[in-house]
C-alpha cells in the first residue's frame, strides 16, 4: 500500500511539473569574470523578494521570465561577491550583463546535496533543511579531525571517541538525527564514498553498524561540508535514512595555505570512590595528556589553460587520555578475578575472605602494585592523508575532473587489565610461573589505509548536461594485539607477547551516468529542471585470518591462584585459546564475499510562482536480495517575501552491509567485569538460522516525514525549525548474549566460547525530532558580530520486535526457567540493546556561537549543551521471583535501590555546557595565530555509579553490582568525551 500510494503521488506531482509553457517577458544576460572577463556559468541571479531567478549556463548566459516591471536583481557565486541591480523591462524583453568580482571568503551558505538542480540556494529557500559548515566554521576551533568538528558544530548529529571497544577506539561511530552511523549516507563532491571494513561490536554507540571513516578526509582539503536533515534514499540510494553528508573538496583555490596547530589537555580529574564503613574518598588529579600535534598544508595549481587542482596533506599526531580509577578487585594476586575463591572446606566465609584480603594487600604493597591499571580515554593515533582535486576543459563545454585520497593511520588502544591471579589468561615461563608477575594491560594497534579514486567526464549533449563517472574506494583495518599473550602456548622463557591478528578489507567501485537540464520559462513553472541517471556498483567484503598464533587454542589447564601466600593453587582452569583482548581472526572466519547492485533514478525540481516542488523516483535491484523502489515528493511554498513553508515525504531503504551478512569472528567482551570469549556468527551460520531460528537479512525500509518553516528577516536575521518523524522496519541490529548452556552447547563444542550473537532484521523504530536553526549578522561598532543558535530535540523508540517462532516459543521462555533474564526473547534484544537506540545518545543538544571581528582581531564563543544520556544494564533489575524465601525476592538482588525503589546500576547522565573560546589576531597579510581552550570550564559528565559495597578491602563484593568495571571506568563518553580542558595554539599561513 505504501508503495502505491507513493506512486500516485509521484504520478500527480509529474503532472502538475508538465504544465503548459506560455511566452513572458524576460531578463537576459551574460555573467563574466570581472578581471579576466571569460564567462562564469553557475552564477545564481535571482530577484530580490520573489522566488524567481536563473543559473548562468556554460556561455555564461542566463533567461529569468520576470514580466513587466522594475526589479532589484542580486547576482552570487561562491568565491565572488554578491552584487546587487535595478533592472526596468518594459516593453520587451531587458539585457543585464554582470561583471563579478572575486571575493576574500566563500559564499559558505550555497547548498548543492538535496537537489540536481543548478540554482543556487542557501539554507533558507530549500525545500529540506541544509546546514553548510564553512570553512572558517572547520577550522575556527580545535578539533582536527571531521566527525569531532560536526559534533560541536550541527546540533543532530552526533560522533564521540569511544574507549575499550577494540577497533571502534579507532573509527568514531557517527549519528544524524540519532540513527545508526549506517543509516547516514556520505558524499565527497556528490559521490558515493566507501564505507570502512570495520563492525562495531563492542558495546558503544552505533552497536553492529558499519559506518563511514571521515577523519581519513583532511580538513585541508575541504571547502565546505553540506548535511542534509532528510531522508534521501530516493535520490542517492541506499543508507541515506536519516539524511546525507556531502564532502566539498578544494577545486579552484589558488594560492597556498598551511597551518600548525598544538595543544593538550590541561585538566583536574575529580571523582569520589567508596571506602570500607562507608562514606567516599575524594580523589582529585591534575593532568596534562592527550597531546595533539597537527599540520596541514594546501596549494593550488594551474593545469594547462583551463584547468586547476587543489593539493592538500594534513599530518596529526594524537596521544592517548586517561581518565580511569582505581580496580577495586576485591583481591590482585591471591583468589579468583573480580570475586572470591569459594570458602575452603572448614572455614567460616568472612573470617576467611578476610585473611584473603589482607594477605592480598600485603602482596600488593611488596609488588608496589599499581590499582590504576587500565587506560580509559582517547586511543593515541597518528594521520596522515593527501587528498588532490581538480579539473582540466579540454573544450568549452567539456570537463574532465578528479579527485583522489590516500590516508594511513597507526593506532594504538588498550583492553582490559588481566591481574595476576586471571590464571586461565595467563602465558607462564618455562617453570611455571607467571610471564607477566604482576598481570599485564594488552593492547590493539590499527593500522588503516584507505584510498578513493574519483574520475569523471562531464560535457554538454545539445541542451543535455552529461555526467559520466568511476568512484573507487577501498578501506583496510589491520588489527596487531602486543603486551599480550596466549595463555594455551606452550610454557616458555620466551613467550610470544605480539601477535598479527589479521586485516579486515572493503571496497566498492561505484559507475554513475547522469543527465540532466533545465528548462527556463515553461508556461505556469518559472523553471523544470529533469535529472536521470543510472548507477552501477560493486561491493567485495574480505576477512583475511592472522597468524596461528593469535587464535590458536590447545586443551591445556592453568592451575588457579593460591589462597594464601606462598600456597599452592587448589585447583585448574581452563586456558582461554587465543591472544588476550583481541583472539585473531581464524581460518574458518575467512570471507571473500561480493555483490553488485543497479539502479536507475529521476529527479524532477520546478518552480511556479511561489511554490518549488520536487520529485525523485529510485529502484534499485541487488544480487543478494532483490529489488526495490523508492519515492519523494518535496516542496516549499513562499507564503510571504520573507516567510516559508516546507516538507517532504518520501520512503527509503538501507540494503544489508556485506560486513553484516558475512562477519564472524571470536572477541573478548567484558560483562560485569568478567572476561567472555564471544562468538559472533554470519546469519548464515546453523546457530542462526536453526538454533534461534532467525531469516536471512533484508533490507530495512523506511517512511519519512518532514515540515519546516523558515524566515528571512530584515538585513541579516534567518530562522529554520523543521520537525520529522522516521519510521525504520526490520531494522538490522545486533543480538543479545546467548549463553552456550542457552544454546545447547556440548562440551566438546565450541571450544573456549561462553556467548554468541549474531546480526539480524530485530526491531522496527520510530525516530521523532525537530530542528531549530537561527542566525543574526549585525555590525556592532566598529566591527561585525554573527550570532548563531541551533538546537535539536529527538527521541528514538523501538516499537516492536521482530522475533522468530524459536525465540517464542514457551520452551524457550516461561517453561524453561521462571527467571526473565534467561528467556530467549529477552536475550534476544534485551534491556541494554534496546538502551543504546533509546538511550545513549543525547535527547537534545543545543548549539550556541558568537563570532566577532574588529580590525585585526577574530573572537569566537561557543557553548554546546548535550541532553541527558541514560545507561540501562541488560539484566532486569526489578524482576521478581515469586517462590523467593529472601527478604529482596528479586533474582537480580546484586543490584541495589534507591530510597524510591528505582535501581541505580540504570544511571540518568544529567546534560552539561562545554563552553569554548579562541582569540585569533591577524599578524599581517600572510600570517594569522589563534589560542583558544575547548571546554574552558572543565566540565565533566556525571560519574557513574560504584556502588559502597564494592569498596576496595569489602568481604561483601560483586563486580556486576554496577557498571564502573570495577571502579575505574568513570564517565559514559556520549556527552562530547571526558577529557576535560584543552587548550591550544595555531598558526596560519596564507600566500
Amino acid at each position: 500500500m505504501r508503495k502505491l500510494y507513493t506512486k500516485i503521488l509521484f504520478t500527480l506531482a509529474l503532472s502538475v511539473i508538465g504544465s503548459v509553457a506560455v511566452m513572458a517577458q524576460n531578463i537576459k544576460g551574460r555573467v563574466t569574470d570581472g578581471a579576466s572577463g571569460t564567462t562564469l556559468p553557475g552564477v545564481s541571479v535571482q530577484i530580490v523578494g520573489t522566488s524567481k531567478g536563473a543559473v548562468s549556463d556554460a556561455s555564461g548566459v542566463f533567461t529569468i521570465n520576470s514580466g513587466a516591471g522594475k526589479f532589484q536583481l542580486k547576482a552570487s557565486f561562491v568565491g565572488y561577491e554578491s552584487q546587487t541591480f535595478s533592472v526596468n523591462v518594459s516593453g520587451g524583453d531587458a539585457t543585464l550583463n554582470i561583471s563579478m568580482k572575486e571575493s576574500s571568503s566563500l559564499l559558505g551558505d550555497v547548498q548543492v546535496v538535496g537537489s540536481r538542480a543548478t540554482t543556487s540556494r542557501t539554507n533558507v529557500s530549500t525545500t529540506t533543511p541544509v546546514d553548510v559548515i564553512t570553512t572558517k566554521e572547520l577550522k575556527g576551533y580545535s578539533q582536527v579531525d571531521v566527525s569531532q568538528i560536526l559534533n560541536f558544530v550541527a546540533p543532530s548529529f552526533n560522533s564521540n571517541r569511544q574507549t575499550v571497544t577494540d577497533g571502534t577506539d579507532h573509527i568514531d561511530p557517527a549519528s544524524l538525527r540519532g540513527l545508526g552511523p549506517d543509516q547516514v549516507l556520505v558524499l565527497v563532491n556528490g559521490k558515493r564514498r566507501h564505507n570502512t571494513s570495520l563492525v562495531n561490536i563492542n558495546g558503544s554507540v552505533g552497536r553492529g553498524a558499519v559506518g563511514t571513516d571521515m577523519n581519513v578526509i583532511p580538513v585541508a582539503a575541504i571547502e565546505r561540508i553540506e548535511v542534509l536533515r532528510d531522508g534521501a534514499a530516493a535520490q542517492y540510494g541506499s543508507d541515506a535514512i536519516a539524511g546525507v553528508i556531502n564532502v566539498v573538496l578544494k577545486k579552484d583555490y589558488k594560492g597556498t595555505s598551511a597551518s600548525l596547530t598544538y595543544g593538550q589537555n590541561m585538566t583536574t580529574l575529580n571523582y569520589n570512590a567508596p571506602v570500607i564503613g562507608g562514606g567516599v574518598k575524594a580523589h582529585s588529579h591534575s593532568l596534562s595528556d592527550g597531546g595533539v600535534l597537527q599540520f596541514d598544508f594546501s596549494q593550488g595549481l594551474k593545469l594547462g589553460k583551463k584547468g586547476a587542482m587543489s593539493i592538500s596533506a594534513q599530518y596529526n599526531d594524537r596521544q592517548r587520555t586517561n581518565r580511569s580509577g582505581l580496580d577495586n578487585a576485591p583481591t590482585i594476586f591471591l583468589g579468583s578475578a573480580g570475586s572470591f575463591a569459594g570458602t575452603p572446606a572448614g572455614q567460616v566465609t568472612n573470617d576467611f575472605r578476610t585473611k584473603l584480603i589482607a594477605d592480598d594487600a600485603t602482596l600488593v604493597s611488596q609488588r608496589g602494585y599499581n590499582r590504576n591499571n587500565m587506560v580509559f580515554g582517547n586511543s593515541s593515533a597518528q594521520n596522515l592523508g593527501l587528498f588532490a582535486n581538480g579539473s582540466i576543459a579540454p573544450s568549452d563545454k567539456s570537463e574532465i575532473y578528479f579527485a583522489a585520497g590516500l590516508t594511513t593511520r597507526k593506532g594504538t588502544g588498550f583492553g582490559n587489565n588481566r591481574i595476576p591471579n586471571s590464571r586461565n589468561q595467563q602465558p607462564l615461563k618455562a617453570d611455571g610461573t607467571l610471564f607477566y608477575q604482576d598481570g599485564f594491560l594488552p593492547g590493539i594497534e590499527s593500522k588503516i589505509n584507505d584510498i578513493s579514486l574519483i574520475l569523471g567526464y562531464k560535457t554538454k549533449l545539445g541542451e543535455w548536461a552529461m555526467d559520466l563517472s568511476n568512484t573507487y574506494g577501498k578501506n583496510a583495518f589491520g588489527f596487531t594485539v602486543y603486551n599480550s599473550g596466549n595463555a594455551t602456548l606452550p610454557n616458555s622463557d620466551t613467550q610470544q607477547t605480539t601477535f598479527d591478528a589479521g586485516t579486515l578489507k572493503f571496497s566498492q567501485n561505484t559507475t554513475n551516468l547522469d543527465f540532466s537540464r533545465k528548462y527556463d520559462n515553461m508556461g505556469a513553472l518559472d523553471y523544470l529542471n529533469i535529472a536521470f541517471g543510472a548507477e552501477y556498483r560493486t561491493d567485495n567484503f574480505q576477512i583475511i585470518a592472522g597468524e596461528p598464533a593469535s587464535y590458536s587454542g590447545a586443551a591445556v589447564s592453568r592451575p588457579t591462584a593460591p589462597l594464601t601466600i606462598g600456597g599452592a593453587s587448589p585447583g585448574t582452569v581452563a586456558a582461554a585459546p587465543g591472544a588476550q583482548v583481541f583472539p585473531g581472526y581464524q581460518p574458518s572466519n575467512e570471507i571473500n564475499k561480493s555483490r553488485n547492485n543497479k539502479s536507475l533514478y529521476i529527479d524532477l525540481e520546478g518552480e511556479t510562482g511561489r511554490l518549488l516542488l520536487g520529485v525523485a523516483g529510485r529502484f534499485e535491484n541487488y544480487s543478494d536480495f532483490g529489488s526495490t523502489f523508492n519515492g519523494k515528493i518535496s516542496a516549499r511554498l513562499q507564503i510571504t517575501e520573507n516567510i516559508a513553508l516546507r516538507g517532504a515525504t518520501s520512503t527509503g531503504f538501507r540494503a544489508p552491509s556485506l560486513q553484516q551478512r558475512y562477519f564472524q569472528n571470536t572477541s573478548t567482551q567484558f560483562i560485569s567485569g568478567i572476561p567472555a570469549n564471544t562468538l559472533t556468527v554470519n546469519n548464515d551460520d546453523p546457530i542462526s538460522r536453526t538454533t534461534v531460528g532467525v531469516d536471512a537479512l533484508k533490507p530495512e525500509t523506511s517512511s519519512n516525514l518532514s515540515l519546516g518553516l523558515t524566515a528571512k528577516i530584515g538585513r541579516g536575521f534567518s530562522f529554520t525549525a523543521d520537525a520529522y518523524q522516521i519510521n525504520i522496519k526490520n531494522r538490522i541490529l545486533y543480538s543479545g548474549a546467548f549463553s552456550r548452556a542457552q544454546l545447547g552447547f556440548a562440551a566438546t563444542e565450541y571450544l573456549g566460547i561462553n556467548n554468541v550473537r549474531f546480526f539480524t532484521n530485530a526491531a522496527n523504530t520510530t525516530t521523532k525530532g525537530i530542528d531549530i536553526v537561527a542566525t543574526q549578522r549585525m555590525d556592532l561598532g566598529k566591527g561585525k558580530l554573527v550570532v548563531s543558535a541551533a538546537i535539536n530535540f529527538n527521541k528514538n523508540e523501538v516499537t516492536a520486535l521482530n522475533t522468530t517462532p524459536i525465540i517464542d516459543k514457551p520452551e524457550n521462555n516461561e517453561l524453561r526457567s521462571p527467571d526473565p533474564g534467561q528467556w530467549y526473547k529477552n536475550i534476544f534484544f534485551d534491556r541494554q540493546q534496546r538502551a543504546l537506540i533509546e538511550n545513549y545518545l543525547p535527547t537534545s543538544k543545543l548549539n550556541f556561537s558568537a563570532a566577532y571581528s574588529i580590525n585585526k582581531f577574530d573572537i569566537n564563543l561557543r557553548a554546546v549543551r548535550f541532553g541527558e544520556v541514560k545507561y540501562i544494564h541488560n539484566l532486569d533489575p526489578y524482576a521478581v521471583n515469586p517462590t523467593s524465601t529472601a527478604a529482596d525476592k528479586r533474582y537480580n538482588s546484586q543490584f541495589a535501590l534507591d530510597a524510591g525503589g528505582q535501581a541505580l546500576i540504570d544511571q540518568t547522565f544529567s546534560a552539561l555546557v562545554q563552553t569554548d573560546l579562541v582569540v585569533g589576531y591577524k599578524i599581517n597579510k600572510m600570517l594569522y595565530a589563534s589560542v583558544g581552550a575547548n571546554n574552558l570550564f572543565d566540565v565533566y559528565p556525571d560519574q557513574i555509579f560504584i556502588d559502597p559495597r564494592n569498596a576496595i578491602g569489602s568481604i561483601d563484593y560483586n563486580s556486576g553490582r554496577d557498571a564502573s568495571n570495577r571502579g575505574r571506568l568513570l564517565f559514559q563518553p556520549n556527552q562530547g568525551g571526558y577529557n576535560g580542558r584543552f587548550v591550544f595554539a595555531r598558526l596560519a599561513l596564507s600566500l
